[in-house]
């Protein structure tokens, strides 16, 4: 469906704000970001901010979110690149998820000590975790939908909370993470699999 000028208009002073948002969290971090400094640094008004996001907190929501896709798309393309293996695939997702997520800002914000963001994607986190759990489940639906459903929602809340915890408090590097990961969760996916199969 073609999106209307108005449309096209509204997603790209949405972006341009985001955009902001994410200069102002390097340069200062979130907790220090007020919306009059997002506005200035977005080049519109205070009100427009507002308009757009309501408030702070949905501001800040909407940004970690719009970085969730980011990471998160990554996780789509190793896993229709590794449809063949369901526990490569995987392996393949957990690792890029996390490679990715060394080079995001907003996680580079988190691991420099920028508090005022960590509580989006933890504690305060419902709505990325949500969008995340979703994602996956949906991206295992299309790939492999023979796998039960209740055991697909299963694995996704864990590994997405697994992801989120290990990109923001890394305690190794992604590939030796994902190792010990999967070796947990590896005969969980075998398991899966070998119930899915006809």
């Amino acid at each position: 469906m073609k999106q209307s000028y108005a449309e096209r208009a509204r997603a790209g002073m949405r972006d341009a704000i985001l955009d902001a948002v994410e200069r102002l969290v390097i340069d200062r971090g979130w907790r220090r970001t007020r919306m009059a400094d997002v506005a200035d640094a977005a080049g519109v008004s205070r009100q427009t901010v507002y308009q757009q996001f309501g408030n702070r907190e949905e501001l800040g929501q909407q940004y970690v979110l719009r970085e969730a896709d980011r990471l998160l798309a990554a996780v789509d393309s190793a896993l229709a690149a590794n449809r063949a293996d369901p526990l490569a695939a995987a392996t393949a997702a957990f690792e890029a998820f996390l490679t990715v997520a060394t080079d995001n800002l907003m996680v580079k914000g988190i691991l420099a000590g920028d508090d005022g963001l960590l509580p989006l994607v933890t504690t305060a986190g419902l709505p990325v975790r949500q969008v995340a759990v979703e994602r996956v489940v949906s991206a295992i639906g299309e790939h492999w939908p023979d796998l039960d459903s209740a055991d697909v929602l299963l694995f996704a809340e864990t590994v997405v909370r697994l992801a989120i915890s290990h990109a923001t408090a890394p305690a190794a590097d992604p590939q030796t993470t994902t190792g010990d990961v999967m070796r947990v969760l590896g005969p969980f996916i075998r398991q899966l699999v070998e119930k899915g199969r006809p």
